[in-house]
């Protein structure tokens, strides 16, 4: 059937890329602290841009004859009637390898999540009622083929896992809904489950934070919501064309403990890949090097608009959730990779004990800061006071209140270990904890 695609594709437009796709899913759902039911699904399908003036995109899961040529022809349809641009389909390149395979995932598969579901299950004591949850593997074969004679494959596995942690204490009932996405089973391991026990049963027992400014420390999941989502879409190309950047390469627009990457080579990085969803290698990227702006991520379209070349950032993602499987339902877009935060030198440990008072924020109700101005007031789901260098009580409610641009000027210290990690804004990331002196606290 690729071939049947990929010939009728050629019979009705010059210039096309085709973007196929299919993915092994097997997962297993929860639901009152038991295994409600397992489930294995295929999913395949495959997208055409076409360019004739315009660029013109359509996507199917059928692949009838009829039905293909009737995707080719809307694609056609398409970029006939879209505004005519400046665009040319990469040519094949040199892909770098790249570590994207978890074996558990491709080797034992559904044996696997099942095996996985029932650790977690384990897990869960008499207090803590699971009132739902996925534990989801995806193993996922990808071919790009274009007119210019492009043609490359790669295989990548990814895994989920989304619960929902109700614990009910001193007539308090507290709901906790982590939810979180790797390359490999082993990175999202038990101990991580225990850490969301644990902070479901501590948020029972939070009291909500007082009005103050006061040092407040980022955890990793929350770095990626924060930074990533404004600087991620600042140091876009597209962000340059459109003149909606404030990033000015050379300039200084962080402390000298900044360092940040887009880095589609981190090995297990959810947005590791060889190449993008172009065909373009993908590679690492300076953004930010010791505080100083050192230059912008371009897909194909963006950067033959900016009389340069990709950089390998034309990538398929949804805005509301990661997409593994149905890429080939999507369009390409230009966007940061892997948002590596470079660790610093101070161990986690080392950054809390050096805090006198202040916050530590695990995770935000809904961390969305506006990616334009940096501007964000977001309510603390889970966190806790750090008082005399140590953890102290549980906090939620109140809200931290900034910006972005001026929060990186305000960086104390970065912790030395840098982890890979989701966001809840669908970036990927490998980042540390932060900790940023004067920030607003709305609270009692």
């Amino acid at each position: 059937m690729k071939q049947e695609i990929i010939d009728q594709t050629k019979k009705l437009a010059k210039d096309y890329d085709i973007y196929l796709q299919s993915t092994e899913i097997n997962e297993v759902h929860l639901e009152k602290n038991r295994v409600n039911f397992a489930n294995k699904v295929f999913d395949s399908g495959y997208g055409i841009r076409i360019l004739k003036g315009g660029i013109g995109f359509s996507a199917s899961n059928i692949k009838s004859d009829e039905l293909i040529k009737k995707t080719i022809l809307n694609a056609i349809k398409s970029a006939e009637m879209t505004e005519k641009v400046k665009f040319e389909f990469p040519k094949q390149g040199k892909y770098p390898e790249v570590e994207v395979v978890g074996r558990r995932i491709k080797n034992k598969g559904e044996q696997a999540v099942q095996e996985y579901a029932e650790q977690l299950l384990n897990e869960m004591s008499k207090d803590v009622l699971l009132s739902f949850g996925k534990v989801r593997s995806y193993d996922s074969f990808t071919n790009i083929i274009n007119s210019e004679g492009l043609d490359v494959q790669k295989e990548d596995t990814n895994f989920m896992v989304e619960l929902s942690l109700i614990v009910k204490k001193n007539n308090v009932r507290m709901e906790f809904w982590p939810h979180e996405y790797r390359r490999r089973m082993q990175d999202l391991p038990m101990e991580r489950i225990k850490k969301w026990i644990q902070i479901a049963n501590d948020q029972t027992i939070a009291k909500g934070p007082k009005t103050e400014q006061t040092t407040v420390v980022f955890s990793p999941e929350v770095v990626l919501d924060g930074l990533g989502t404004v600087l991620g879409s600042h140091a876009t190309g597209s962000a340059k064309v459109n003149d909606v950047s404030r990033l000015a390469v050379g300039e200084k627009v962080a402390t000298d403990e900044l360092t940040i990457i887009s880095d589609g080579l981190y090995p297990f990085g959810l947005g590791t890949s060889g190449f993008d969803d172009e065909g373009v290698a993908q590679r690492k990227i300076p953004i930010i090097e010791k505080g100083v702006f050192k230059g912008f991520v371009y897909d194909q379209f963006y950067a033959l608009k900016d009389n340069t070349k990709s950089t390998g950032n034309g990538l398929k993602q949804s805005d509301v959730f990661f997409m593994f499987d149905g890429k080939y339902g999507m369009e390409p877009g230009n966007q940061i990779s892997n948002f590596y935060v470079k660790p610093g030198d101070a161990s986690y440990e080392e950054m809390i004990e050096d805090i006198d008072h202040g916050i530590l924020v695990e995770q935000f109700s809904w961390m969305d800061p506006d990616a334009i101005t940096g501007k964000f007031s977001s309510e603390i789901r889970a966190g806790y006071y750090i008082k005399d260098g140590e953890i102290a009580e549980p906090i939620k409610g109140g809200l931290v209140i900034g910006n972005i641009f001026d929060m990186i000027q305000k960086i104390e210290s970065i912790s030395d270990k840098s982890e890979i990690t989701s966001a809840s804004n669908v970036l990927a990331g490998v980042c540390p904890y932060i900790s940023f002196r004067d920030v607003q606290i709305a609270g009692k």
